[in-house]
């Protein structure tokens, strides 16, 4: 039921350090629910596991929301995204608090 991609040349080699994850499949509102709750913990704790293969995910304490919802022709689309800042490949957001900058 999931789909791991990366951005890759002809050779299959990888273009950049872009990584993406995606879950995508036909589910019903409990599997649904089941999902959402599921990264709803894992934001709320800091840490979201997107499966075995990945590394956990590491969610800085501040970040950007984003709640979409679409109609078009015979379609409808409801779309949640989290988006954050990253320097030297850890969440912004975490390196401002451990240099005191944490915003209290």
């Amino acid at each position: 039921m999931s789909d791991r991609s990366h951005e890759a040349d002809e050779e299959g080699e990888p273009e950049n350090d872009d990584e993406e994850f995606e879950l995508e499949g036909e589910m019903d509102r409990e599997q649904g629910a089941a999902v959402l709750r599921r990264l709803a913990d894992g934001v709320e704790s800091g840490t979201v596991e997107l499966d075995d293969e990945e590394e956990p995910v590491t969610v800085p304490e501040r970040f950007e929301v984003e709640v979409e919802f679409e109609e078009e022709n015979d379609e409808r689309e409801l779309e949640v995204e989290f988006e954050w800042s990253t320097e030297d490949g850890e969440s912004a957001a975490e390196g401002d608090e451990e240099a005191g900058d944490g915003g209290e």
